[in-house]
């Protein structure tokens, strides 16, 4: 089948017509060569039985008076049909009176039944019995046998005249089809070459032309429908093309634009993060150095106020008290500066620390602050989290001890919890205090910033500057909701480690 599949589709259809009819041509041949076949042995037992009757009629006279010579001439005339094998006269008795055979060799005579109701086949012969009467007198009976020779040959010759009728007629079904498949094959193949033109030449403005129409040219009509289409999506494809390079372009040149900023970006980055360092170090380096020279004035102030207080006139204690609170108060700035400053740079390499244990120390370290004002503080179940666990401590310490510091005439009410959320866990720490004005939500974790004078609430206004620099530290964030008279909640977040986020 692959050499057929091969072929033009104008040989396929010559082909096709002569094989069709070349079946037709050779099944009728074979159908009427086996019906010949199948009816030649009753043919012929029909002119056995004419013959019978004739021979019959022809002996019956050598029966009546006992004649073998007579008989034997009558059976001798089969010789004119060469197809008779042999032929038998029997008495009435049963016994022969007369015989022939085609090859002259007489043999023991075949028994003859009293009665035949029909003709009987024996192998290639067809065998024939009747009685032979007289003036409706039965005399004898008579026994023909023939072969099928003159069958065989019939049908020879059938088989050469339908050979021969057939080679003649696929001639004219040949002649027929190059004629006729012409209407078919050329619009197919007119088709095709359109087709391989439009592909190799990518020109779909080019269209078949058909007279048929029949279903040929129904395809046909579709394929230019067809070309039509590509011809219309290609041109809005070339259009879009044009547009998308177009784009390409442009975002070629944002994509050059953004690459150079995101390296200017990352240049002041570089320089950011070097002037921090460089920042930090100064802070702990200024901090440090001012320690002695800050002493040195803390130590002379107060011999002045030991030796001379109360002997020089009242301006005199009055600048010696203004020196001494300006010597405490910059020591405590240059300590908030040095400790704000080494959370960067003397920090801990992180480790797991539980939360709980973090929470309780600091309370250890505020339980003077807490007695005195009647503070109560409570907490959920905290997790163990990945961090420096000085830093964590301080972190609670200096929330805890803004809410205490920051009250009104209430006993303090605070309340620490924690939650999963994602892949962090989310601390809060609630109070009953004073309550922060939204607007300053933000400025309150800038360094040195404070909301209220230092005769209102003591302090350096370092606290949650230093919170925010902690909390940065370990990748988390920090942030307020408060309304001034209704608390605060500080809320701050430390990410998960991996296991913490494998297990979830």
């Amino acid at each position: 089948m692959l050499p057929f599949r091969k072929i033009s589709i104008k040989r396929k259809l010559t082909l096709i017509t002569i094989a069709t009819s070349a079946a037709t041509l050779l099944l009728a041949g074979v159908t009427f060569l086996i019906y010949d076949l199948v009816t030649s042995p009753r043919t012929v037992a029909q002119r056995l039985s004419s013959l019978a009757v004739v021979v019959g009629s022809n002996t019956a006279a050598a029966l009546a008076f006992n004649s073998r010579d007579v008989a034997e001439e009558v059976l001798a005339a089969l010789r004119a049909t060469p197809s008779i094998v042999w032929a038998y006269v029997y008495r009435k008795d049963g016994s022969v009176l007369a015989s022939y055979r085609r090859d002259g060799l007489l043999a023991t005579p075949p028994h003859c039944p009293r009665e035949f109701e029909d003709f009987r086949r024996v192998g290639r012969y067809v065998e024939l019995c009747r009685p032979i009467t007289l003036r409706g007198e039965m005399l004898g009976v008579i026994n023909l046998r023939s072969d099928l020779s003159e069958a065989s040959a019939r049908r020879w010759d059938y088989a050469q005249f339908i050979l021969g009728a057939g080679f003649l007629c696929l001639l004219a079904a040949c002649v027929i089809s190059l004629g006729l498949q012409r209407i078919v094959s050329r619009p197919i193949l007119d088709l095709a070459q359109v087709a391989r033109t439009v592909s190799r030449e990518q020109n779909y403005s080019i269209r078949a032309r058909s007279k048929n129409r029949d279903e040929i040219g129904s395809l046909v009509d579709g394929f230019n429908e067809l070309l039509g289409q590509i011809q219309k999506r290609d041109a809005e494809l070339q259009q879009a093309q044009a547009e998308l390079e177009k784009r390409v372009a442009q975002l070629q040149v944002e994509v050059a634009e953004r690459q150079r900023t995101e390296e200017t970006l990352t240049n002041k980055n570089l320089a950011l993060q070097r002037s921090n360092a460089e920042l930090e170090q100064f802070a702990y380096v200024a901090s440090h150095d001012l320690q002695e020279p800050l002493r040195m004035i803390t130590g002379y102030t107060q011999l002045l106020v030991k030796r001379y207080q109360g002997k020089l006139d009242l301006n005199a204690d009055e600048y010696i008290n203004f020196a001494v609170d300006g010597a405490k108060r910059m020591q405590g700035l240059i300590n908030d500066l040095l400790t704000y400053s080494r959370v960067g740079t003397r920090g801990k390499e992180f480790a797991l620390a539980d939360c709980e244990i973090i929470l309780r120390n600091a309370l250890a370290s505020l339980e003077v602050a807490v007695q005195e004002s009647g503070a109560t503080v409570t907490h959920d179940p905290l997790p163990t989290v990945l961090g420096d666990e000085g830093q964590l401590g301080q972190l609670f310490q200096n929330l805890i001890s803004n809410a205490i510091k920051y009250r009104d005439n209430k006993s303090p009410e605070i309340h620490v919890s924690s939650k999963r959320e994602g892949k962090a866990w989310l601390f809060s720490v609630k109070d009953n205090g004073i309550g922060i004005d939204p607007r300053y939500a933000e400025r309150i974790f800038v360094i040195f910033q404070r909301l209220h004078t230092r005769d209102e609430y003591p302090g350096t206004g370092i606290g949650l500057a230093l919170c925010k620099k902690i909390i940065e530290r370990h990748g988390g964030s920090i942030w307020v909701e408060s309304a001034p008279g209704e608390g605060a909640t500080f809320y701050f977040t430390i990410p998960t480690t991996e296991n913490e986020r494998k297990s979830a």
